[in-house]
């Protein structure tokens, strides 16, 4: 009787914290962008985690949880405890579209089931139903991978991709072959959604990345399937290898399956991961600007050396986000109009300056490595770089 009662004084009090006046405003931009009451993010979420471990990804960085348990009708006690949760970590939640909670300040938006290409018109009846329950949350859809990835129904996902604000979807190595890790496939699912948005109203969706951060196994149904953890590099190279290529947000998907476990993330990776969120958190307002109209160029002293870059232009600042886009080691050099006497080259996370005798700029890059330049405007009277060591 006493915990009965414990309960009901705790749900009258989250719904009495529940004030609509505090609930965020959620939408997205035209280039796919997250905007919470103005501010654009990039969040860093984890997939279908409970209460007890809301805290525990905070700590590693997590501003989100999507798909949270007790919404899937898990393992939490209760559907309140969610939501308290949510409250007591400030963790965004990405709830299930069928649980809506247009008063919670901590509920971002909804999610929906997946986009089944053979039944696409759904998803537009869902967010047209979510835009007159709720008009001040974004809509996900969950994306099957698997025929996803190799371009089966295209015309289908095309006109589903029209109809929602956001898609999602757990991408991994061995996707496409179990006995071969691809790194690679992150970009290729990304690349596919950007490429079926071309000519959408209103711009791109915006792009949601599950990754594995641990060991972890399929369902038996789907083979059962073990594969291994990824190492630190790897995870690092496809956090950033999805953000380049136009990933709107980052997504844990620490589970396995049969039995369905939240499993625990080995420490090397926890460490990466708390990493590359706080950088993620700092390099947001450049991440999420506009492309820089600056010709950069970034040249590989490897004839089939794979490099992966994009630009932004963060307030006359000239961000340049690049990754070695293989497991071999590549000399890259950066060119651009002006490097040492106009612009001053400066790595965006030591904040040190870089030399560049003769208008270029060279780094060796391990494989996977990631650097993250920056070009400032060099100021009146300040003496050249160019033949600085």
């Amino acid at each position: 009787m006493h915990r009965t009662r414990s309960i009901l004084l705790a749900a009258c009090a989250l719904l009495l914290a529940a004030d609509p006046s505090s609930a965020v405003e959620s939408k997205i931009g035209p280039a796919g962008q997250v905007i919470l009451d103005g501010t654009p993010v990039v969040p860093v979420g984890v997939w279908v985690q409970p209460p007890y471990l809301f805290e525990y990804h905070r700590q590693l960085g997590a501003t989100c949880i999507v798909s949270p348990a007790r919404e899937r009708g898990d393992f939490a006690d209760s559907a309140s405890d969610v939501y308290a949760a949510a409250q007591r970590t400030s963790m965004g939640l990405i709830v299930q579209s069928g649980r809506r909670r247009s008063d919670h300040p901590n509920v971002w938006g909804y999610i929906a089931s997946y986009m089944d290409p053979r039944r696409i018109d759904q998803v537009g009846r869902d967010r047209a139903h979510l835009r007159q329950a709720d008009p001040n949350r974004f809509m996900m859809v969950n994306i099957a991978i698997d025929e996803f990835i190799v371009g089966d129904h295209e015309a289908a996902y095309t006109e589903g991709l029209r109809s929602t604000d956001a898609v999602i979807s757990h991408v991994w190595p061995e996707l496409r072959d179990p006995t071969t890790a691809n790194l690679r496939n992150v970009a290729l699912f990304i690349d596919r959604v950007r490429r079926y948005c071309h000519g959408r109203e209103g711009g791109e969706v915006s792009i949601w990345v599950e990754l594995n951060p641990h060991p972890w196994k399929l369902k038996d149904q789907q083979g059962g399937t073990a594969f291994p953890s990824p190492t630190r590099e790897e995870v690092r190279f496809q956090i950033w290898l999805a953000l380049i290529h136009g990933a709107d947000a980052i997504v844990i998907f620490p589970i396995t399956f049969d039995p369905f476990v939240y499993s625990q993330i080995p420490a090397l990776n926890e460490k990466e991961i708390a990493a590359n969120a706080a950088l993620i958190k700092r390099m947001t307002p450049a991440l999420t600007a506009g492309e820089s109209a600056l010709p950069i160029t970034i040249t590989s002293d490897q004839p089939d050396g794979i490099i992966d870059r994009t630009t932004r232009d963060l307030d006359g600042t000239h961000y340049i986000f690049v990754l070695n886009g293989g497991r071999d080691p590549q000399t890259l050099t950066l060119a651009v109009p002006g490097l040492g006497d106009r612009w001053m080259l400066v790595d965006a996370v030591t904040d040190q300056p870089l030399a560049a005798p003769e208008g270029t700029h060279s780094e060796r890059l391990d494989g996977l490595a990631l650097r993250i330049w920056k070009l400032q405007a060099r100021p009146p009277h300040e003496p050249s770089a160019r033949g600085d060591q």
